[in-house]
């Protein structure tokens, strides 16, 4: 197999064009992070490659610190993907490139941290799903609208919620305002408002290409579940989307969570590919 290392993140996007857009949901997390560093030069913090076999792609790597090192690959098990996984983390560790974790799918994590040692632990276990036709999730009382600059301290109790509970971590308050501040201030946060006022439910977009949008932050507070409010907020930011002229939306949804998952499959998501995100131990 033959390693490539580019110049610019601006690079691999080129070279790599038509494996992104045929690939293009598992893909986003690299190619979100190619578009925000495009023109920056390649170092040892910034990092995009692909292993080849007979001119074909069988893996596709980029590495923009702080973030984790993320893999992609085809998903035909023919091509020596997971080879390929070992011999980039062999490669990066005879090197001394620094990485902060890994994020791929689960088999390209498991070849990647074998070759590459150390202490991984894992920080969430994904499944990647895709909605290219909306079913319409039952009615509920209530209005999915644009969040609102009053709306943004709840936003940021829910958002600091939902790090204790999905990744078992505080997250930094004043970066989650800033953060949300942000995302108002662009019309990416919807929430849904019960008749009296209150909020029940918030979904948020991220990760725009051409054809597709992925969906996140989606928290409903404990007090408001089984009442189909996540199902309402989600369906109505999928009918909108894709009203827009998206030909696609997608979710990270944890897999170890059956009911969430069967939640979003009632409205037209369907599991594209697993991603687990693994951090490495410092020092």
């Amino acid at each position: 197999m033959k390693l490539i290392l580019y110049p610019t993140p601006g690079d691999f996007l080129q070279d790599n064009r038509l494996f992104l857009e045929e690939h293009e949901a598992p893909c986003q997390l690299n190619r979100r992070n190619a578009q925000a560093n495009r023109e920056e030069p390649r170092s040892p913090s910034l990092l995009f490659g692909r292993y080849e076999e007979n001119g074909e792609p069988v893996l596709l790597f980029g590495s923009a610190l702080p973030w984790n090192l993320c893999l992609n690959a085809p998903s035909d098990t023919a091509f020596p993907s997971a080879q390929a996984a070992a011999e980039l983390a062999a490669w990066l560790r005879d090197e001394h490139i620094p990485i902060a974790g890994v994020t791929a799918r689960e088999d390209l994590c498991q070849a990647f941290m074998s070759a590459y040692g150390g202490e991984f632990t894992q920080r969430s276990a994904m499944d990647i799903m895709v909605l290219t036709e909306l079913t319409e999730p039952p009615a509920v009382s209530g209005t999915v609208r644009p969040a609102q600059g009053e709306d943004l301290d709840t936003i940021c109790q829910w958002e600091r919620a939902f790090y204790r509970e999905a990744l078992h971590e505080e997250g930094d308050p004043e970066a989650i305002r800033q953060h949300n501040q942000e995302r108002i201030q662009k019309g990416e946060i919807r929430v849904l408002e019960l008749p009296g006022g209150e909020l029940a439910s918030i979904a948020h977009t991220s990760r725009e290409t051409e054809r597709g949008i992925a969906i996140s932050g989606v928290y409903t507070p404990p007090e408001h579940r089984g009442n189909g409010y996540c199902q309402a907020t989600v369906g109505a930011l999928c009918r909108e989307l894709l009203a827009g002229g998206k030909g696609y939306c997608t979710l990270f949804v944890d897999r170890r969570n059956p009911i969430s998952n069967r939640v979003y499959r009632k409205i037209g998501f369907q599991t594209r590919e697993d991603c687990s995100e693994y951090r490495l131990a410092k020092g």
